[in-house]
């Protein structure tokens, strides 16, 4: 299981995305953390990404070798 930290702006579908890949994962992340997905979040807080949810290892690739950090809330 990894830690994700919220960066600023972020949702908590902009987490999921980001330490996943894929937005199937949403909701076995969001059990794992019990929140709701339109829980707001706070800059700095931390989300456990259980090992076996979905992911995709291309759009991971693709957002960590671009250095991209999705924060699309506000």
């Amino acid at each position: 299981m990894q830690t994700a930290i919220v960066k600023p702006n972020q949702s908590s579908l902009d987490v999921v995305l980001m330490h996943t890949g894929t937005m199937e994962a949403a909701m076995e992340v969001m059990a794992t953390n019990e929140r709701s997905i339109t829980a707001s979040l706070t800059t700095g807080g931390q989300y456990l990404i259980p090992d076996s949810s979905a992911s995709d290892t291309v759009t991971l690739n693709y957002l960590q070798q671009n250095k991209i950090v999705i924060g699309t809330r506000g």
